[in-house]
């Protein structure tokens, strides 16, 4: 079954277009990097490793949610409306169907995120420099910079600083992957679906600001070196939640008994 639901997952249009997608918003914001004031200073000085944290600090943070839910968030509820999860119950247990929607739908929205990344830091390292420019004590700050998880690593290993923020792109995508998955087991409309976690994450982002908690907004976890306040327990604390709560609904809401009942 998890085959099955793997290869939907992957050969689907979606796929493909939330990492285009993806490729795009975080191109677009590339496109002033050097260019614009903050870029010709440190810690923006025209590197490989600083064109990945310019561009992710653009409409992409914006639309993580979106990227996440278009490859296969939807799927359970097309399934229902259109009667494909009674064909799967004559050849396999409903549990196993659902396990197996869970990961894929999981995997892709990971990777939808993580991909684009990726493809940007590939063509950063060929576009720009890949060193550092030395610090500029008057920019220095209590904690160093990036703020939030792991930022030590920036100045350390700055390669191994990225490649924490393509993993940590690929762990937001399946929390609102699976955010998606659950409200498709309220609702049969697909664009309800697709639209819902986007428009939570925005709503919360603009309540969290106004509250002045910037750690707290959801692209905080995202892009942790947005805050000053950030921290890993605010990152991973907050995407821990949003996943227990999204599993925990899609266990309940998505019983066999409920479905069919």
């Amino acid at each position: 079954m998890l085959r099955v639901e793997l290869r939907r997952a992957v050969l689907n249009r979606a796929f493909l277009l939330a990492i285009l997608l993806g490729v795009a918003a975080l191109g677009y914001r590339l496109t002033d990097y050097c260019f614009a004031p903050l870029a010709m200073t440190p810690p923006f000085s025209c590197n490989a490793y600083d064109a990945v944290i310019w561009s992710e600090s653009g409409p992409v943070a914006l639309i993580v949610p979106l990227l996440a839910v278009l490859p296969f968030a939807d799927s359970y509820a097309l399934d229902r409306g259109l009667g494909y999860v009674r064909h799967v119950l004559v050849r396999s247990t409903y549990r196993s169907y659902l396990l197996a929607k869970l990961t894929a739908n999981a995997l892709t929205g990971g990777l939808a995120v993580a991909v684009p990344i990726l493809v940007l830091f590939g063509y950063a390292n060929l576009a720009y420099p890949r060193g550092l420019m030395a610090p500029d004590a008057s920019r220095i700050v209590v904690g160093g910079y990036p703020f939030g998880p792991f930022g030590a690593l920036y100045r350390s290993a700055p390669d191994l600083y990225v490649l924490f923020l393509v993993c940590l792109g690929f762990l937001v995508g399946v929390v609102y992957a699976t955010l998606g998955l659950a409200i498709s087991c309220l609702v049969e409309n697909r664009y309800v679906v697709l639209a819902t976690p986007f428009l939570l994450y925005n709503l919360a982002n603009f309540v969290f600001a106004v509250l002045g908690l910037a750690n707290l907004t959801p692209p905080a976890t995202f892009i942790p070196e947005i805050a000053t306040t950030t921290t890993g327990l605010s990152v991973f604390g907050e995407l821990t939640g949003i996943f227990a709560v999204s599993v925990a609904c899609l266990l309940a809401l998505g019983r066999k008994e409920r479905i069919f009942g």
